[in-house]
């Protein structure tokens, strides 16, 4: 998690303002730097209920070059990778969009906004990564430990 008064928390926050303003879907749940118990902790993951986005936020290069070495961006890491669409957010020139891998997006920040300089393509995935951070948000949010039976008495 990084710090509050950083360049990549600020990146991370204004990435979660910029996927909720997305027209081609309406990501209501979004959250920024969600730590749980799965296989990955993206900076930035939203869904729609039925696909999911997630932004991994980027401000060296050290650290851009570092992901790739991620257990889920890894063969046997793979199917608990989140996002059915996944971008890099990363400060103007810090990356260029042949860096990124090949179905991933590119997004840059420059001058107070996010453009789109790569865009990313749908990756199916199977979901693993995203139902513990489901879980963990319900949890969080208050949700009990308990049935819910959704039919009114039969």
């Amino acid at each position: 998690m990084s710090a509050t008064n950083s360049l990549h928390y600020k990146l991370c926050c204004e990435g979660a303002k910029w996927l909720r303003k997305q027209d081609y879907a309406s990501y209501k749940i979004v959250v920024v730097e969600l730590i749980c118990i799965g296989a990955e902790n993206p900076d930035v993951w939203g869904t729609n209920g039925f696909n999911s986005i997630l932004i991994e936020v980027k401000t060296s290069r050290a650290d851009f070059l570092k992901d790739r070495k991620k257990f889920v961006r890894q063969a046997q890491g793979s199917k608990y990778a989140c996002g059915n669409m996944r971008y890099f957010l990363v400060p103007q020139g810090l990356v260029s969009p042949d860096e990124v891998p090949a179905s991933w997006g590119l997004l840059e920040w420059k001058d107070n906004e996010i453009s789109i300089i790569k865009q990313a393509q749908n990756i199916p995935c199977e979901n693993h990564g995203e139902l513990a951070i489901l879980c963990s948000i319900m949890r969080r949010e208050g949700l009990k430990n308990k049935i819910y039976n959704y039919r009114k008495n039969g």
